[in-house]
């Protein structure tokens, strides 16, 4: 803990490490406060100390396109009435719950969630003795801050400027109260921001190129296809609204982009989802940035998805896997997947995991815990794996899980598989598998195995290997296994309920007890013996 303190920026609270700095005395009254202080999401020092280098790059890179803003922009003069004062609390308000709304979409871990909330339950208490002292003072440096970012210059009657700083008091305190609001699991809707504008946009404001570097230093280590897509979907957008500054990008203009993705492209729905929520993205970190007021792409309504939906496998399905060469004769896929191509299929249908996620196991992810033996489902890079680039993904907070083996899979060989590979020194579970140019594990094995399938004569494009989770939900739900430890071992989300948030998970044996329960009647799986696995 002592060489925490030689790590400029790091703080740790309870169990969790943050970033913290000194906002410099001549930015103080644009960020509103004389300190920068936000969670790491981290409990683990090395990794807190990396995030914290790469905040304090982002801080100063903001303190100065900050002062560099203040010099290049002339605040705009506006008169102070009970209009403009309305839409500047207005467009508080619209800011912070949409803020709010976007952190909540993307998910908060347990300790999050609670030091969050009680930080909102101590800073509304002091709200209102603010209020009902008539302390403006109070809220006074987060008004300047915010009529900053709107590029205004209040002018007029002393009386009107009392007005807005009384006022805006009232709306901070509105607002945080519906942010406890939402925290107790109350519906809080946000409001749409409010018609007209109070500013117009500076000259030689921010691109969204511009948007797009400050988006992609935001959160280190996105990955390629990741980025790929949202320099993709900001081209398209760029087509169809034409090359403005970012500010001065309007709801039209995406309900615009919109409508030509589905009328003219003929996107699927979630296809149009997505790059709604890449725009929406974008513009929240220009929020981030004080380089924007207001997210254009926020609650853009969405096409209603007729898509097909991925069909489970029936019994017969699995008996016509499980019974066929790749399984009976020794037989193997192509493109180098060798064990995984038999492996993966097992696993998947008796825990539920993901393709990805299991394609990227370590051989160290597999332990012996309590007695019972597990799977660790987890992102991150291994040390010795971390240097060749390889890493590993999940596709949220919640995926990250322990899983127990169900009996038919130690029953296939599987542990004989792992001592094998352990032996043999490598680090990844499928030696074999390679990424793809995006740096996915199992491009090649999908394909292969889809492939399979429709030889086997399982046709309905409907069923893929991601079917082997529907086959495990159904069989959760065959087995009355409570929703919330269906979504332990599948690593859903928990819902909104905010009960279900509070904690950390099942116990090993309890999840051991509802894996022992999953059965596929009829359906058998053979003992696998394989070949020591051989790198290309």
């Amino acid at each position: 803990m002592s060489d925490m303190s030689k790590q400029t920026h790091l703080h740790k609270r309870n169990s969790t490490y943050y970033f913290r700095a000194k906002v410099p005395s001549d930015l103080r009254s644009i960020f509103g406060r004389n300190e920068e202080k936000y969670s790491l999401g981290t409990k683990d020092y090395h990794e807190a100390k990396r995030l914290a280098r790469q905040a304090s790059v982002e801080f100063d890179r903001k303190c100065s396109a900050l002062r560099q803003q203040r010099l290049a922009s002339t605040p705009v003069s506006v008169i102070l009435d009970d209009d403009t004062i309305h839409k500047v609390c207005s467009l508080w308000r619209y800011h912070t719950l949409a803020g709010d709304e976007h952190t909540r979409r993307s998910g908060l871990s347990d300790n999050e969630f609670v030091e969050q909330s009680s930080a909102r339950r101590e800073t509304s208490s002091l709200l209102k003795q603010a209020l009902a002292r008539g302390r403006v003072d109070r809220t006074e440096p987060a008004l300047h801050q915010f009529l900053y970012l709107l590029n205004l210059q209040p002018t007029g009657d002393p009386d009107n400027w009392q007005q807005l700083r009384y006022e805006f008091l009232q709306t901070v305190a509105e607002t945080h109260a519906q942010q406890i609001m939402r925290d107790v699991g109350e519906p809080v809707k946000t409001p749409e921001p409010p018609a007209g504008t109070v500013s117009a946009p500076a000259p030689g404001g921010c691109t969204l190129d511009g948007l797009f570097d400050h988006w992609k230093a935001f959160e280190a280590n996105r990955p390629l296809k990741t980025i790929n897509d949202m320099e993709r979907t900001i081209r398209e957008f760029k087509g169809v609204a034409g090359c403005k500054t970012a500010p001065a990008i309007t709801r039209e203009d995406v309900m615009k982009y919109r409508n030509h993705l589905v009328q003219v492209l003929q996107r699927k729905a979630k296809t149009v989802e997505k790059k709604i929520t890449f725009l929406c993205a974008l513009f929240n970190v220009g929020i981030h940035h004080g380089l924007l007021v207001a997210n254009p792409a926020s609650r853009i309504p969405k096409p209603k998805d007729d898509s097909d939906e991925r069909l489970p496998f029936d019994l017969d399905d699995l008996c016509t896997i499980f019974g066929s060469p790749l399984y009976l004769k020794g037989e193997r896929l192509g493109r180098d997947t060798r064990e995984a191509g038999v492996w993966l299929p097992v696993l998947s249908l008796f825990s539920g995991a993901r393709e990805e996620e299991l394609g990227q196991l370590l051989v160290s992810d597999i332990s012996c815990i309590d007695g019972i033996w597990c799977m660790n489902i987890s992102a991150g890079a291994e040390k010795s794996a971390s240097a060749s680039g390889d890493r590993k993904r999940l596709k949220n907070r919640a995926s990250r899980r322990r899983l127990p083996l169900h009996p038919t899979i130690i029953q296939a060989g599987f542990l004989s598989y792992w001592q094998v590979v352990k032996d043999a020194g490598h680090t990844r579970l499928f030696p074999t598998l390679r990424p793809d140019r995006y740096g996915k594990l199992t491009s090649g094995f999908s394909k292969e195995f889809n492939a399979y399938l429709r030889m086997l004569g399982i046709t309905q494009r409907e069923k893929v290997f991601h079917s082997f989770r529907h086959t495990f939900r159904d069989a959760c739900r065959e087995a009355d296994l409570p929703e919330e430890i269906a979504d332990a071992l599948m690593g859903h989300s928990p819902g909104k309920k905010t009960g279900r948030t509070y904690g950390r998970s099942f116990s090993i044996s309890k999840l051991n007890d509802a894996i022992c329960r999953i059965d596929y009647p009829g359906v058998i799986v053979p003992v696998i013996s394989a070949p020591p696995p051989k790198e290309r």
